[in-house]
């Protein structure tokens, strides 16, 4: 959630490890918070504030949201 008040300069942004989107930590977040990116709304833990590490809560988001069946069907060629 980003500060409405103006003080965005306290919010730190962190890139997700899935999408590469923006993840908005904001300066009132403590350990074990819950923060979730702005694109994909992964899940992440605030594990440590200072430094800032995160950990991914749901392991099982494929990191390729577009992979398709690669596989060349023959029978419409």
């Amino acid at each position: 959630m980003v500060d409405t008040d103006g003080n965005e300069d306290e919010a730190l942004i962190e890139e997700c490890g899935i999408c590469g989107g923006d993840i908005i930590i904001d300066s009132y977040c403590e350990e074990e918070d819950i923060v979730y990116c702005n694109d994909c709304e992964a899940e992440y833990l605030i594990r440590t504030v200072d430094p800032i590490r995160l950990k991914l809560l749901d392991d099982d988001i494929e990191t390729d949201v577009d992979d398709t069946d690669d596989t060349y069907d023959e029978k419409y060629d």
